[in-house]
């Protein structure tokens, strides 16, 4: 397809233009759009255009696509959510612009256009990259299986949002990696047969498994204190927003922030009634929802009265910080969300602003630095990491070519679109292997695992660290603070396992149940 495939506006059109949604003529959205003078700067940079060549699925093609809807030239077929999905969502075209084009509002606008529009024509919740020749279709929208609509409600509308059923999920998967049910699928055949069934699936599960290599820590993360005093004197009181994955997956990095944190006289506040922020509910289209969860952490952090919110994770510090765009049209939140907004801070842009605690320990490492696209791109965030890494004694920070390019995780892009994200990963691979780094850094978990599993298939010896990690690892080499060593009897262990087991086991008992009543 190719933009002049697109028919002018005439009084003939059978399309109607969206009544409802953001795609809508004489909107905000519509306002964006108009912004785009086609210029063609942000070719060179967009990750899906530099592997398929196909206008369509750069951003000003995609822009076009959006404006067509919206004044009825197209219609939202499966074409358009085609392109629309192809999108990773790195948002690097915004950096190469010379308007000032707002790409990544407007990706989110037309995902949550496809998701209000009638479910028999829409509410695609796996669009793969499988057209990597380019090949297209004109063709209405075709129904999704009923068990990809029902994995896309459990997924946005019953697991991020709670925190003990998230908890119950991730604690299964530790149970299947640690108990040796992992290890015997695998040997047995039995993994490999059901990736091969004829289901939504076939041939899809390797790389989610794999992107869960080892899962870490305790099956169940404990809560993290809602109250951790500086250490010192106390400069700042500051808002910790724990995340979902990156508690689940990486809570021992939740707990290194925390640490250097109050390491540099904060005292931390980390309200355990703070619920998922709706990055990856907005960036998949599921908006509403989204407003929902960005209304509630409004009103639990509001409480505090913080100095600043703080944030460890790229993906979602980017949507949090645009909470005043995602509830511009709420009367009763817009202005709260706006004073919401401007108090969130990346880790690494709030340290690099204060006085820096310097007693940190040498760390005689080789660190390559990549840059997360929603820190780079979205919060235009790129030299404060390289400076908090500069700080440490002994490491040695080297370039990485294109690190400021999309390593193909892009939130759950990876498992979505996995034949587009790994030939990002494939790029990205050969750049870091050249590099010759003991030390992959960067701040976003989707990054972080993308890459470990990356490093794995190609048997390169490189850890993948956040920045806070190598901090507070130079932190405790400096004398700064020690870890207290927890409790991790057998006994304890055992009995966590087991009230996890039952809990899994209540779990798909009830959902079995709901099946059958239905």
């Amino acid at each position: 397809m190719s933009l002049d495939s697109i028919p002018e506006q005439s009084a003939t059109s059978d399309i109607t233009p969206p009544t409802i949604g953001p795609l809508q003529r004489h909107t905000h959205t519509y306002d964006l759009m108009r912004q785009c003078i086609h210029c063609g700067f942000c070719l060179p940079t967009c990750p899906t255009y530099a592997v398929l060549g196909v206008e369509m699925d750069s951003p000003r093609g995609r822009i076009y696509q959006m404006q067509a809807v919206a004044e009825g030239r197209l219609g939202i077929t499966d074409d358009f959510v085609d392109h629309m999905y192809c999108c990773v969502g790195c948002r690097a075209c915004e950096t190469a612009c010379p308007s000032g084009v707002q790409f990544g509002k407007l990706i989110e606008a037309a995902r949550e256009q496809i998701q209000l529009t009638p479910t028999e024509t829409s509410n695609h919740t796996e669009i793969e990259a499988s057209n990597l020749n380019g090949a297209s279709s004109e063709t209405a929208p075709k129904s999704t299986p009923l068990v990809l609509q029902l994995l896309r409600r459990f997924f946005f509308d019953v697991m991020l949002p709670s925190r003990p059923i998230l908890s119950l999920v991730f604690a299964g998967l530790k149970l299947y990696q640690r108990s040796g049910l992992q290890a015997f699928a695998h040997r047995s055949g039995i993994f490999d047969a059901i990736n091969a069934l004829p289901t939504p699936f076939q041939g899809k599960l390797k790389v989610p498994e794999a992107l869960m290599d080892k899962a870490k820590g305790d099956l169940i993360p404990e809560q993290l204190p809602e109250i951790t005093p500086a250490l010192g004197q106390k400069r700042y009181r500051v808002g910790f927003i724990s995340g979902c994955i990156m508690d689940q997956v990486f809570h021992d990095i939740n707990e290194a922030t925390i640490r250097v944190l109050t390491a540099n006289g904060c005292e931390v506040i980390t309200p355990p009634q703070q619920s998922c922020c709706g990055a990856l509910h907005v960036h998949g289209g599921e908006a509403e929802h989204g407003r929902e969860l960005a209304r509630h952490n409004i009103e639990v952090f509001e409480q505090y009265n913080c100095d600043a919110i703080i944030i460890n994770s790229a993906g979602c510090g980017s949507t949090i910080k645009e909470y005043g765009h995602l509830l511009r049209d709420d009367p009763a939140y817009a202005q709260r969300a706006k004073a919401f907004s401007e108090k969130v801070k990346d880790i690494s842009e709030f340290l690099v602003g204060i006085e820096l605690n310097q007693s940190m320990g040498e760390l005689p490492l080789t660190v390559a630095y990549h840059d997360a696209c929603h820190l780079v791109h979205g919060q235009k965030i790129k030299q404060q990491p390289r400076q908090l890494l500069k700080s440490i004694p002994g490491l040695r920070l080297v370039d990485l070519k294109e690190a400021d390019w999309c390593c193909g995780s892009a939130g759950i892009y990876n498992i979505t679109n996995q034949e587009m994200a790994n030939e990002l990963l494939e790029r990205k691979m050969k750049h870091i292997a050249a590099t010759r780094a003991s030390v992959i850094a960067t701040g976003n978990p989707g990054c972080m695992m993308q890459i470990a599993m990356g490093a794995r298939e190609r048997g390169l010896q490189i850890e993948v660290m956040h920045p806070i990690q190598l901090l507070d690892n130079a932190y405790r080499a400096g004398g700064t603070y020690t870890l207290t060593t927890q409790d991790t009897t057998t006994e304890k262990n055992q009995q966590r396992t087991l009230l996890v087991g039952i809990g899994i086991g209540l779990l798909i008992g009830i959902l079995l149940l709901r099946r059958r009543k239905h």
